[in-house]
Formats: C-alpha cells, sequence, structure tokens
C-alpha cells in the first residue's frame, strides 16, 4: 500500500511507500471498521474508494486564523500548471504575502530567473534554498505571527474565485487536510479515512494537538495555554459538514452525497447539520 497523497511529494520519492507492518495495521484497520464503497473523482480522474465514513461524524472545526499547528511546514506536492499560471499573473501579490521574490532577489537571482523558477521549479524556488532562506511551504505566510496561511488560497479569494476554483488550483493535500488516503500500489482502490482517536498507527502524521479535529483537546489548558481565541466549542460540526465544499469539488459529488446519506441514515449526523451554508473554504483572513 502506499501514502496517495504524498505520490507526488518533491523531496522524497520514497515517502509514499508504506511500511509493511503500517500496511498491515491499516489492512486490519478496514477489515474491522464499517466502510462502504463509493466512486472518487481527483483531478479528472475517477477511483474506486472504500470510505471510512463514520470518522465524517466526527466533530470538526477549520478555524485556520486562529490556528498555529505548523501544517504548511513543508511543500506537499510539485506544483501543477494552473497554480504555477495564478502566481505569475499575481507576482506583486504573491510577494508581498510571501516575500519569495524579495529574499531571491536580495540573493542576486534577476526578475527573469525568478519567473522561470516559478514556471518550472517543482517548488517554485531553486531547491537549494528550500527550508534554507525560504522555510515553510513555499506558498506559506503568517499574517499576524502565529497563524500560517496559504498565499494560494489567499489569492484565490481575493480574485473572487469560488470553492470549486480554489480546490482546483491548491494542491489536493492541501485541500484536503487532514483526511488521510492509502490506495493499492496501483491505486486500483483508494482508502479514505481521517484521525478520529488519533492512535490508528498507520497514519503518516500525529495529530492529536490539531485541534481542529479533536474539540476535546481544544478545551485543555494545555491548548489554550497558546492560544486563547479561537477553536470555540459550539464552533464545531460534524466533518461532513464543516468540509461540505471541499470533499465535493475535491474528492466528487458523488463521494461526497454518498457518505452524507449513509450518516443520515445511520442517525450519525442530522439534516439540520447542513443548514449552515457557510464553510471555512471561503473566509477571508
Amino acid at each position: 500500500m502506499i501514502y496517495f497523497l504524498f505520490l507526488d511529494h518533491p523531496r522524497n520519492e520514497k515517502l509514499h511507500k508504506m511500511t509493511k507492518s503500517k500496511e498491515k495495521l491499516a489492512r486490519r484497520y478496514f477489515k474491522n471498521s464499517d466502510t462502504l464503497e463509493t466512486e472518487v473523482e481527483m483531478r479528472g480522474k475517477k477511483y474506486k474508494a472504500v470510505v471510512d465514513y463514520k470518522v465524517f461524524a466526527g466533530m470538526a472545526n477549520f478555524d485556520c486564523f486562529n490556528c498555529q499547528e505548523p501544517c504548511c511546514a513543508d511543500n506537499p506536492a510539485k506544483y501543477e500548471q494552473k497554480t504555477r499560471e495564478l502566481i505569475l499573473e499575481n507576482l506583486e501579490r504573491y510577494n508581498d504575502l510571501t516575500k519569495n521574490v524579495d529574499i531571491m532577489l536580495e540573493m542576486g537571482y534577476s526578475m527573469e530567473e525568478i519567473e522561470e523558477s516559478i514556471a518550472a521549479d517543482d517548488m517554485m524556488a531553486p531547491e537549494e534554498h528550500i527550508e534554507e532562506e525560504i522555510t515553510l511551504c513555499t506558498c506559506a505566510f503568517k499574517p499576524k505571527n502565529g497563524s500560517t496561511l496559504c498565499a494560494i488560497h489567499s489569492l484565490c479569494l481575493e480574485k473572487n474565485m469560488d470553492a470549486k476554483e480554489i480546490v482546483e488550483h491548491k494542491p489536493v493535500i492541501c485541500s484536503i487536510w487532514p483526511l488521510e488516503i492509502l490506495a493499492e500500489d496501483d491505486c486500483s482502490v483508494l482508502y479514505i479515512t481521517a484521525p478520529d482517536d488519533f492512535t490508528n498507527s498507520f497514519t503518516i502524521e500525529d495529530y492529536y494537538t490539531n485541534a481542529c479535529i479533536n474539540r476535546e483537546f481544544s478545551e485543555s489548558a494545555v491548548f489554550r495555554r497558546y492560544n486563547p481565541e479561537g477553536f470555540q466549542y459550539e464552533e464545531y460540526k460534524p466533518l461532513i459538514a464543516a468540509y461540505g465544499d471541499t470533499i465535493k469539488h475535491a474528492l466528487g459529488i458523488k463521494c461526497y452525497e454518498d457518505i452524507k446519506q449513509r450518516l443520515i441514515d445511520e442517525e450519525l449526523v442530522e439534516k439540520s447539520d447542513f443548514e449552515d451554508a457557510s464553510q471555512q473554504i471561503t473566509k477571508e483572513f
């Protein structure tokens, strides 16, 4: 099995391969969990998918503007052409947010070289400067010296793009994090889950301190010590509702509807959970 979302990781081609021990745990988990079969449509390709649907009833609050977790600490995928074009067409604003152009100019690069790098380099900057002069993800920026936000997402909002367009311009993994997608080696079947008890032992990251999907942790004194604002208890709602637009446009409407209907049928969520149409994906900082 592989970590599907890391197939196109720019820095480590071996990162997507699961160890035998973790694969064993993952197969046992999906064998013993309540799942549904559906179809996922991602970047124009369709996949058979097995979904650990009950985790989508878990409570979530994607309050990125008050988050201090370094979710954008790495470039998770080689950037697609559509993203590069967006950056080049809005280079001045991209630099206002990230300061990446200024950094490269200070290092002696010409504007022509910088634009060529954005157009061609995996991470839109010369690899030798990633994690050195340019820390975090190439598109990350810090508006309040605490939270870390996405310049791609911000540019899309400033261009009045809708949720579908935002998902199309960001790397898939950035749009649907913290969902976890495993796959058979040939990608014939995807296995989709999300952290719920934070101890399933086969996910690629440790999610316990991510308050967006751990409401219990968000109420702890440890969390409130460094984040006294945001992630309010009453703002949490089921993951399928909190991330509705993102799931529709990243994984396809069929996948979204199949999960939603199963959760409603089993009374794990209520129709009233979907009455609030506001979505984090279109919220401006």
